[in-house]
């Protein structure tokens, strides 16, 4: 039987490796985003992360914390621009790191450590924005921007965070859910 699959590679995918018996909570995890494959070097996720992290990103969609465009810092840039600026340049900006953390994306545990992606609410539009970052070297300087919708986004995680919570036999009184 193949592993469920949530998404699109596209803009977001989750593959579901089976559970492993020998560990409750450890888990295959495969995630693509915007045509990348993020956890090619390590898809062994850590459960209790995973949820957590899953969780509190579908609350800030909810909560439409991540979907404010701020025109102040963004203006009229383009999302590679504002991926850029946030990436680098965010310690200009009042509120220093506050400023990047409210579009950050993708933040699903270890595995994803060297990808820097973003959700960029910019002239009209939402875009992923997707760094595979180098270690030793920072930014590898290879941008990918897709044009995503809030709904197919949080249909993926929200799926994913349904399937591995279900599987887990752990402590899950953080979710909100």
């Amino acid at each position: 039987m193949p592993n469920p699959v949530f998404g699109d590679t596209s803009s977001l995918r989750f593959e579901i490796a089976p559970k492993d018996p020998a560990s409750f909570s450890m888990r295959s995890v495969d995630i693509h985003a915007a045509g990348a494959h993020l956890t090619a070097r390590d898809n062994s996720a850590y459960v209790p992360s995973l949820l957590f992290r899953l969780d509190r990103t579908l609350r800030s969609f909810r909560e439409q914390t991540r979907f404010r465009p701020r025109p102040d810092i963004f203006g009229e840039r383009g999302p590679e621009a504002i991926h850029r600026l946030l990436a680098d340049e965010a310690e200009e900006f009042a509120g220093g790191d506050e400023v990047s953390d409210l579009w950050t994306f993708l933040d699903f545990g270890d595995t994803v450590l060297h990808v820097l992606g973003f959700l960029i609410p910019t002239q009209g539009r939402l875009y992923l924005t997707v760094d595979m970052l180098r270690p030793g070297e920072g930014n590898s300087q290879a941008i990918r921007i897709v044009e995503v919708r809030e709904q197919a986004l949080a249909q993926s995680m929200s799926a994913t965070l349904d399937l591995v919570a279900a599987d887990y036999d752990g402590d899950k009184s953080s979710l909100q859910r």
